[in-house]
């Protein structure tokens, strides 16, 4: 897996690289506890391998960390490199809101490797979505305009590559395996700011 040094030494934490952009919970798509003690937030590329990667990565942190993890998704197609990020990132808002990002989400990275044009319209129909609504909203603003949003907030926070984690709202910097991931996850009490004052935040 990708692995980000700086000097002699792995760093997993960086302070002067802090998230410029807090959560809006009618914004943000995120899975967990809105309480809980450890928030994860990742910037992704759809059709970027290093994404499908930790993809298995963060459902087994889910499945271990429970109710103390919250996990945020945000987009950060990179689509010089990769020609359908972009339209993937549409079709999972086309999926949002039918309530579905998260099967859109799971779908596309489980299927990376073979992605066409056409392959979200089947996507589509496999989680059961009203397949002419989604096709209608594919083409909306507004599902633009939170691809540029999230692209952005990215952009904000100094991202230079995918996928890009801050934890409790500081830039992990460390290795994306299992391992390491979660032995940072663990030391998230050294940072910003606590589950309330996040939410407190978030409802502004």
């Amino acid at each position: 897996m990708k692995s980000r040094m700086t000097g002699d030494c792995h760093v997993r934490f960086c302070e002067s690289f802090s998230l410029k952009c807090l959560i809006l919970l009618d914004y943000d798509h995120f899975q967990g506890n809105l309480l809980a003690p450890i928030e994860l937030i990742e910037y992704g590329d759809f059709q970027c391998a290093y994404c499908a990667e930790v993809y298995t990565v963060i459902k087994y942190l889910q499945e271990c960390y429970g109710n103390r993890l919250k996990f945020v998704y945000r987009h950060y197609p990179i689509s010089t490199q990769h020609p359908l990020a972009v339209q993937a990132v549409v079709a999972a808002e086309a999926a949002a809101l039918q309530g579905k990002f998260w099967y859109m989400h799971d779908m596309i990275y489980e299927n990376q490797k073979y992605l066409t044009r056409a392959s979200f319209s089947e996507f589509a129909r496999e989680i059961d979505l009203d397949t002419e609504a989604f096709e209608d909203c594919r083409g909306h603003r507004k599902l633009y305009r939170k691809v540029i949003g999230d692209f952005e907030g990215g952009v904000k926070s100094d991202l230079d590559s995918t996928p890009t984690f801050f934890i409790n709202g500081v830039r992990y910097n460390g290795f994306d395996d299992f391992d390491s991931l979660s032995s940072a996850l663990e030391n998230a009490n050294h940072f910003q700011y606590s589950a309330p004052e996040r939410a407190i935040r978030n409802l502004r």
